[in-house]
């Protein structure tokens, strides 16, 4: 039996919201470790205190904690730009083109370091004056803020193969033009490799490199807890700083197992 003419923009409206690869914005595409729909979750920035962190009880509430961005070996602090909670440990931007920015309320997003687009502002991180306007900013708001590589920029691969380029796991944080968010992980290949890779699986938006090897943290709290990194807790002392992704107020959501 077909629906009245003027019912089936509800009904279709109503397939919409209940489809399931909707809701969860990529978080089911192959080799995402944590994902989901960036209304939804929460992400916070912390330095690692003296001594490396300590073991914890597991959280109901569904979250990952990941080494974040990369560590100078030589102080074990942050490199480049990295502001948190508005308190800059270092206000000056290397090289690197990506910026990740979490605001006071916990929300994520991810910027070419030459347009930082917050709400109507816009920041270049490449000019000075446009640098301090930023941090001054990320002090009045409360912003958080650190530097990578980025590898994917307005849904195009940034990266070019290179001859004889180290093969690692690779750890990406993303988003996607769905309002998708999350973290993808490879197995050892090239950068390029792993650009190509996240294209493919998840047509992302943006995608950001995070610190692994050696410093390589992976923590999944829920309904199974488990380590998913090279490093346990006890383990962390020379980490600079790790980065949280929390589904809010939810304990019925999976990740990657």
């Amino acid at each position: 039996m077909s629906l009245p003419p003027r019912l089936v923009p509800l009904a279709l409206c109503g397939l919409l919201l209940a489809e399931p690869a909707l809701a969860r914005c990529g978080a089911d595409a192959p080799g995402v470790l944590f994902g989901g729909c960036a209304r939804d979750m929460t992400a916070a920035l912390r330095l690692v205190p003296e001594g490396g962190i300590t073991e914890r009880e597991a959280e109901a509430q569904p979250r990952v904690t990941v080494t974040g961005s990369y560590t100078s070996g030589e102080r074990r602090e942050p490199e480049g730009l990295f502001i948190v909670a508005g308190e800059a440990l270092d206000p000056h931007p290397q090289g690197w083109d990506g910026v990740a920015v979490i605001d006071a309320g916990g929300r994520l997003s991810l910027h070419y370091a030459r347009r930082v687009d917050m709400g109507d502002l816009r920041f270049d991180l490449r000019r000075p004056a446009s640098r301090r306007a930023f941090a001054r900013m990320a002090a009045a708001r409360g912003w958080s803020a650190f530097q990578s590589h980025l590898l994917v920029i307005d849904g195009r691969v940034d990266t070019r193969p290179r001859d004889g380029a180290p093969r690692f796991a690779r750890r990406l944080l993303y988003t996607r033009a769905d309002g998708g968010l999350g973290l993808y992980e490879t197995p050892p290949m090239t950068l390029h490799d792993a650009a190509l890779a996240i294209e493919r699986d998840l047509a992302p938006v943006m995608a950001f490199n995070l610190d692994m090897g050696s410093y390589d943290y992976c923590r999944l709290d829920g309904p199974v807890p488990r380590d998913c990194g090279a490093l346990g807790a006890g383990q962390t002392a020379k980490l600079s700083n790790l980065l949280t992704l929390s589904h809010e107020g939810r304990t019925d959501v999976t990740a990657a197992q």
